[in-house]
């Protein structure tokens, strides 16, 4: 699914990207780090990817090595080229999870782009009356939406394409659909500035259009993307009628209200939503290979995806376009000599250390005995059961009471099987009528194999009954 950014500065930064420039959308847990894997080209010197979909199939626009720009599905490591409806250009702008891609294409020559939907090797031409169109959402029940002649947002299913309602205004620009057939994007409101008509997210589901409002302070808005559970989000800002000056700031729709992100730039947009709630779009700050950097909404904190790649990668994150339920994302960066790369953000797998699984003994207290022998038992003890077999030495020890003298030295090794988690070790005391204080000795623990020893030591206190 693909999501339009709504009318702002940051979406017309958006938009010039690729090699169209009349389209009027575009959409493009967290702490850790991502894998960056760098999609390559089509044989050009640049690409950018829009939109990935739940097993992690890419789609975007390329070039080629003819300096065409032409749609591309990515995945399994490989790129291929989607080609057109006729024309030297075209681009991808959503996949669903059965792999049907939707974007626009020229027909012939001509300016002229139509949406088009390219599906298990055809290629559909949705828009066949159009001026211009571009399809930028397909869900899982192959219902497609988009903009036709420039200002009318469009539902596309069973072959049948239909206007969808505007706010009053006379115009629409369809983004996104979720699997329950919800579209949203932005529509003209009767509200009028000095710039014109003003633009709202607006949510279309069952043949009506709801006006999602604008945030405090904001004259505009556009939703970018809407997930499985309806969250919706996008961005609202004002442009300043003299100076043009855009600021604008990421929302989140959710229960009937339009709440800002935190994100830490006067003018931002948030581009996609995964079905866990988290957050991708774009920020305009300092530094960097560029003002625009990517970030990641989570858990309430915001993000600069640029802290979370490896260090030395060539790549400046600028555009997050669409996230997954596995987290992964499709991301747009520069390198050093400002080249577009579509690259896939993959969330790092690296295990964490495992919990040590720690070894104990305990201490004994017993009396010896007049006579006879007397069995003092030590408990070796694992902190938890472990996946693996733990194995550990053991030894006794004198101290003031001595071996052969007082108790029957032993050593050996302790085997724990896995899950098993306490073993014991008695050792033999010997029994006598002698007068004499309290004798000590000891079993010690060593060379633990599976586990840590962090009670080597374990006391036997050989307590006189001869009084």
């Amino acid at each position: 699914m693909i999501r339009a950014l709504p009318r702002t500065a940051l979406a017309g930064a958006l938009v010039a990207l690729v090699l169209f420039p009349t389209i009027e959308a575009r959409r493009a847990p967290l702490a850790g780090s991502y894998v960056v894997t760098d999609l390559g080209t089509l044989g050009g010197l640049s690409a950018q990817a829009y939109d990935i979909n739940q097993s992690g199939a890419i789609v975007g626009y390329a070039t080629t090595a003819g300096s065409q720009g032409h749609a591309f599905l990515w995945r399994d490591g490989q790129m291929t080229d989607l080609l057109t409806l006729g024309g030297s250009q075209s681009d991808a702008m959503a996949v669903n999870d059965y792999g049907q891609v939707v974007g626009r294409s020229r027909i012939n020559a001509s300016s002229s782009t139509h949406a088009v939907l390219w599906d298990n090797g055809a290629k559909i031409d949705l828009t066949p009356g159009a001026e211009q169109a571009v399809a930028n959402g397909i869900n899982n029940h192959r219902q497609v939406v988009g903009t036709r002649n420039h200002s009318v947002a469009f539902l596309w299913q069973n072959g049948i394409a239909t206007d969808l309602p505007h706010l009053g205004g006379g115009g629409g620009f369809a983004s996104d659909i979720n699997d329950a057939g919800q579209a949203v994007g932005s529509s003209y409101t009767t509200h009028v500035t000095d710039l014109g008509p003003m633009p709202h997210a607006v949510l279309w589901q069952n043949g009506t259009a709801t006006d999602l409002g604008i945030l405090p302070g904001a004259e505009d808005s556009g939703a970018a993307a809407i997930n499985n559970l309806g969250q919706i989000v996008g961005s609202s800002g004002r442009t300043d009628p003299e100076s043009y000056q855009v600021t604008s700031q990421s929302f989140i729709y959710a229960n009937g209200m339009m709440t800002a992100l935190p994100v830490p730039s006067t003018e931002s947009g948030a581009a996609d939503i995964n079905d866990d709630g988290v957050v991708v779009g774009t920020m305009r700050a300092a530094g960097g290979a560029s003002r625009h950097h990517a970030y990641i909404y989570a858990d309430g904190v915001v993000t600069n995806l640029n802290s979370l790649i490896p260090a030395g990668s060539g790549l400046h994150l600028a555009y997050a376009f669409a996230i997954n339920n596995d987290g992964q994302i499709a991301a747009v960066a520069l390198d050093a000599q400002a080249r577009y790369h579509a690259v896939l953000l993959t969330p790092s797998t690296a295990a964490p250390p495992p919990v040590p699984v720690n070894v104990t003994v305990t201490d004994v207290s017993k009396s010896e005995g007049n006579s006879g022998t007397t069995s003092f038992t030590f408990t070796v003890k694992l902190s938890a059961a472990a996946a693996t077999p733990v194995s550990v030495s053991f030894a006794t020890a004198n101290g003031s009471a001595r071996a052969a003298e007082d108790y029957v030295a032993r050593a050996g090794v302790l085997a724990f099987a896995p899950g098993e988690t306490s073993r014991t070790v008695p050792v033999t005391v010997v029994g006598d009528r002698r007068r004499e204080g309290d004798e000590v000795f000891y079993l010690n623990l060593s060379s633990a194999a599976g586990a840590v020893v962090t009670d080597a030591q374990g006391a036997a206190i050989v307590r006189n009954d001869d009084r």
